[in-house]
């Protein structure tokens, strides 16, 4: 059964993307993880600081009259749960360690997750600043042949491979 193969098939994960992209766009829905990242630490807040959450007017907007539970908030749960079962059922429970990474700055596990969550908060501060995730832009906006979406992406690739090589540390 191709679902505990530990790779899958580009070209299979690329029509199944297509296929949902599809019954997305008769939904009236989007392909992208931003919104629904961003809700989940708004819920995060939400219930963890309920009286700062109440006083704050970007919650009073956004909470109100708002299906907690919505397309963006399912898909980023979806992610979390699907990843979790890919790995069940091809059996790769272990995390495989980047060998370029421990080649460059070790072992430890403070490092790297701090490397991790600094990447997350610049990848989110640059899906604010784009109005859109990669997967939002690439996906949805490139099967609408979005220009902005094409812009956003060759500005990604621009400043990612350069980026890449100097933290890898190999010559550009």
């Amino acid at each position: 059964m191709f679902l505990k193969k530990n790779i899958w098939s580009p070209y299979l994960v690329g029509a199944f993307i297509g296929l949902l992209l599809a019954g997305l766009f008769v939904l009236g829905q989007r392909f992208g993880t931003s919104t629904g990242i961003a809700k989940v630490g708004a819920l995060i807040e939400w219930f963890a600081f309920p009286s700062h959450a109440q006083n704050t007017p970007h919650f009073k907007e956004t909470f109100q009259n708002l299906i907690i539970f919505d397309w963006p908030l399912l898909f980023v749960i979806g992610i979390f749960l699907g990843s979790l079962a890919a790995s069940k059922l091809s059996k790769t429970q272990q995390s495989v360690r980047d060998t370029i990474w421990q080649k460059n700055y070790g072992l430890s596990k403070i490092k790297r997750g701090m490397a991790a969550f600094t990447g997350g908060i610049l990848l989110m501060f640059g899906a604010k600043l784009a109005d859109g995730c990669t997967s939002g832009h690439a996906i949805t906006g490139g099967s609408q042949l979005s220009i902005t979406s094409f812009a956003f992406m060759i500005a990604l690739f621009a400043v990612a491979i350069p980026t890449s090589m100097l933290l890898y540390r190999r010559k550009i």
